[in-house]
């Protein structure tokens, strides 16, 4: 999609979208891991890890980023 209305400069993009964002990448991390799974245990069960971790990691980075700003 190409015009003036879709750029996106980064610092558009609140904090609160950024953790909402690595959350979803971290819960779809995790059902890729869940459906791989089915077919290769150890690496399904490797991303599902990974997936928790890049999920939990997001709320644990924005108190730490609110913490910073003081507010």
């Amino acid at each position: 999609m190409s015009g003036p209305g879709s750029d996106l400069d980064p610092a558009d993009i609140e904090p609160i979208g950024a953790v909402i964002a690595v959350a979803f990448t971290g819960a779809v991390i995790g059902l890729v891991g869940a459906g791989i799974s089915l077919f290769v245990a150890d690496f399904g069960f490797i991303l599902i890890l990974l997936g928790v971790v890049v999920a939990l990691s997001s709320p644990i980075a924005y108190v730490r980023f609110r913490e910073l700003q003081g507010g």
